[in-house]
């Protein structure tokens, strides 16, 4: 009976949406609910904490303690998270509340965009795909960037939209606000303001011709403006290292032009976080090289964030638009298309290429996704509308994907394997003494039994142990892994160096802690 009601109030709910008879707000307002309670699920049972979300929460809790400089990291999201603290007092759990927040709002800036660029029954789909989307949803319940930063990118993506389109202060305003947001927490957001900078001055909007005069105005309204909102930070990346970089990880200096500057390898394009402009310029060949197979690393990497279904649903989305090109906006679907290229040819092809990475293109590309599906419907009405009842099969349909969708999400997407990290962590929390220093390969033990960590060093069983006396660390946490990455750890292992205290196995996980002798005492 209850799934006949809920297939019933899904069907009238299409059916109103597909004759325009319900509100926008009411129906911005369900889905933001259903976004909500998936992502509900994820507060009930968090993960275990990534590499970077320990050091998020460290961020935010130099922060706190009146230290904005101390971290590498852009400072909005720890900044966030420091906030939240304040109301959950726990600050894993408050960086969970901000990805879910964010991962949550996620879908307005996602609707508003298939609505500029098609229509509002492709912006409401557009939306509806958010809600479930893997790379969208699961990052909700993480200490990382990903949620916030999807939500700022769209926005921006947005807001640059409509300041492009129409051109008036307030857009222009916004789209630099959003874009400083994003910048602020991931540093190659900064692209957003180049992408918009080059349209404006190459394209005109649709029924208008501008003079060279307002496109240039505009874009120097957007670059100042988003000078003037990311001063702060930019002032103190100066302070702490000597030189004006776009975050402390990267950076883009002129370089030396005298001559003296060597071709710069692929590999090295690969692993250097500053790129020097000179070298660009004076040896192009490696970076066009390097920008061709990103391109195609990129894209693999893409569709596998993107889902196969939606990429396919995709594909016919463009057919219709070659199609129909008067009824949508084409300069629209190029507009969203250069941030991809942008991204994937000249960004992410000069970093280590992820689907992490990625993702942050699928919140701009999911209306392609809405438009193929709509436009498949419309079509089968014409060919088969008599036949086949289509309003029925398409709300079966929608249901079929979202409900392939969120279980994607689930079984590709899950982090279980890492619960045992957590399981020790909080034992040694009960049971270490307080200030001890732990050495172990990452950061998830110690941050769970709030103790210091120490990084394990790569090599031989004599050089670790060397290295935790030396930084008079207490105890030594290894895994399943230890002999894979020290070959001989455990043969050489000895009573006098090291005594177990606890092991922890789960299938084929396990996590062995020791404390470390010191033969003449620390």
């Amino acid at each position: 009976m209850s799934k006949d009601i809920s297939r019933c109030l899904l069907f009238n709910l299409w059916n109103e949406l597909i004759q325009g008879k319900t509100k926008t707000w009411k129906v911005l307002t369900l889905i933001l609910g259903i976004a909500f309670g998936l992502r509900f699920f994820l507060i009930l049972s968090p993960e275990v904490i990534h590499n970077d979300g320990t050091e998020y929460v460290r961020h935010a809790q130099q922060i706190l303690s009146g230290d904005w400089s101390g971290g590498k990291s852009p400072p909005l999201y720890p900044s966030l998270i420091a906030l939240v603290q304040m109301i959950t007092q726990d600050y894993e759990m408050a960086g969970i509340w901000v990805s879910v927040i964010f991962g949550t709002l996620i879908v307005l800036p996602i609707f508003y965009l298939g609505r500029a660029i098609f229509d509002e029954k492709v912006g409401f789909l557009s939306a509806l795909f958010a809600t479930v989307h893997p790379s969208l949803n699961i990052s909700s319940g993480s200490v990382l960037t990903e949620s916030t930063y999807h939500f700022l990118l769209a926005t921006s993506v947005l807001f640059s939209w409509y300041a492009f389109h129409k051109g008036q202060f307030h857009y222009i305003l916004l789209f630099s606000l959003f874009t400083t947001f994003a910048y602020l927490t991931r540093p190659e957001a900064i692209g957003l303001l180049f992408i918009f900078s080059v349209w404006v001055l190459l394209i005109n909007p649709t029924m208008e011709k501008r003079a060279w005069t307002k496109k240039i105005g505009i874009i120097l309204i957007a670059i100042i403006s988003f000078l003037v909102f990311s001063s702060p930070y930019l002032i103190q990346i100066r302070k702490d290292t000597g030189k004006w970089g776009i975050s402390k990880k990267a950076t883009v200096s002129i370089g030396s032009l005298s001559g003296e500057e060597e071709a710069p390898s692929l590999e090295t394009l690969r692993k250097k976080k500053g790129i020097t402009l000179s070298s660009l310029i004076k040896h192009p060949l490696p970076v066009l090289g390097k920008i061709g197979t990103g391109i195609f690393g990129s894209l693999y990497r893409f569709l596998q964030a993107y889902n196969p279904i939606l990429f396919f649903l995709a594909v016919i989305g463009w057919v219709f638009l070659f199609k129909r090109e008067s009824l949508y906006s084409w300069k629209g679907n190029v507009f969203l298309l250069a941030h991809l290229i942008f991204y994937f040819g000249f960004v992410y092809s000069f970093f280590f290429i992820t689907r992490r990475y990625t993702s942050q293109m699928v919140s701009i590309s999911i209306p392609w996704g809405a438009f193929g599906f709509l436009g498949l419907m419309e079509w089968l009405h014409r060919r088969w509308g008599e036949k086949i009842p289509l309003k029925k099969f398409s709300v079966l349909l929608i249901l079929f994907i979202l409900i392939g969708l969120f279980i994607q999400g689930r079984v590709i997407h899950t982090r279980e394997h890492r619960f045992i990290e957590r399981e020790a962590g909080m034992w040694m929390k009960e049971h270490l003494p307080m200030g001890a220093r732990v050495m172990c390969q990452f950061p998830q033990e110690p941050f769970y039994a709030e103790l210091p960590w120490v990084g394990m060093p790569q090599g031989s069983y004599e050089e670790i142990l060397r290295v935790a006396r030396d930084r008079k660390v207490q105890y030594l946490v290894v895994d399943e892994k230890i002999e894979k990455d020290s070959p001989g750890f455990l043969e050489k292992l000895k009573k006098e160096d090291l005594v177990p205290i606890r092991d922890f196995k789960t299938g084929d996980k396990r996590v062995t802690i020791f404390e470390i002798i010191y033969p003449n005492g620390m």
